[in-house]
């Protein structure tokens, strides 16, 4: 088939390198526009723009999804099919510019974590199991008929990062799967989703990541692990911030609730509303990251009260 390919982020230019290696023509790329970064303002290709032109495909930057013009050029592709991972919300006018419509790859087993943060919002839940889910885009938000669904594990210290690194690993594999499913049974719709079993998944705001250690230290172990790599969790021990980016749930207790402690092994301890945690890796403000050891030895204390 002929398909156009839109995304923008690393997980959909691991998704396009995998769906490359099929047998459909890609015909054009379709990415958010170069942004402007650094001291010397240089243009920064988006990481589909430089996966696509790596392996030799047209590139064409979208400013804007409402604009016509982006509807007629691609009605002028010919296309049969739009293959979308981590774009944007699509219009009418662009669904309806291929023969077939539009698939997106969705970071769950839909209907379970609709939105832009599935992933994250499944590892806060200190879910065990999500998946990737290929479907048919609508109007509405992740609400289209399935076409694939697969399943992938998320381990008990897994993050986001580990968990988007492997559906984009095997997002590729996925989508074509899918649509070489479509390209012999055009007329399916998908399977029609169940409302009633739908949760939201909602993008993760920074102001989100304060750290409140009178919940238990599972839950806060699984948010850590949600906000890693970004936006991250936090507390702001005497006033400056620390970032907390790797921690192991321990059923020691020392101390008072929010306070860190070392152990006689040399370990860092914060002390939960039930259990503890370990602070395995932590950042403090302007400085790089390093072993919650390490910071507390730079404290020059034995405790140190955190929230």
């Amino acid at each position: 088939m002929r398909v156009v390919f839109l995304g923008t982020p690393p997980v959909a230019a691991t998704c396009l390198e995998g769906f490359a290696k099929g047998s459909h023509e890609i015909v054009m790329v379709g990415t958010h526009p170069d942004r402007i970064s650094g001291r010397g303002l240089k243009p920064v290709p988006t990481a589909v723009k430089e996966m696509a032109t790596k392996i030799g495909l047209p590139v064409m930057e979208v400013p804007d999804v409402k604009d016509p013009a982006f509807a007629q050029a691609l009605r002028d592709l010919n296309a049969d099919l739009l293959v979308v991972v981590a774009f944007v919300v699509l219009p009418n006018e662009v669904l309806a510019s291929t023969r077939l419509g539009a698939v997106n790859l969705h970071g769950s087993l839909l209907p379970k974590w609709r939105g832009a943060a599935p992933v994250q919002r499944s590892v806060e839940a200190g879910e065990t199991e999500t998946g990737g889910t290929v479907f048919r885009l609508d109007t509405g938000v992740d609400t289209g008929g399935i076409i694939l669904q697969e399943k992938i594990s998320i381990g008990p210290d897994d993050t986001s990062g580990d968990v988007l690194a492997r559906l984009a690993q095997e997002g590729g594999a996925w989508l074509l799967k899918a649509v070489d499913h479509l390209q012999n049974h055009p007329e399916d719709a998908g399977v029609r989703q169940d409302p009633a079993l739908a949760t939201r998944a909602p993008k993760l705001f920074p102001e989100e990541g304060s750290i409140d250690f009178t919940q238990s230290a599972q839950r806060l172990h699984d948010k850590i692990r949600a906000f890693h790599p970004a936006p991250g969790c936090w507390c702001r021990p005497g006033g400056k911030l620390l970032k907390i980016w790797r921690t192991k749930v321990l059923t020691e207790i020392v101390g008072s609730v929010g306070e860190a402690s070392r152990l006689a092994d040399g370990r860092v301890v914060v002390t939960c509303g039930s259990g503890s945690l370990e602070l395995v890796e932590v950042q403090p403000e302007g400085k790089k990251r390093q072993s919650g050891t390490d910071w507390l030895n730079g404290q020059r204390l034995d405790r140190v009260v955190l929230s």
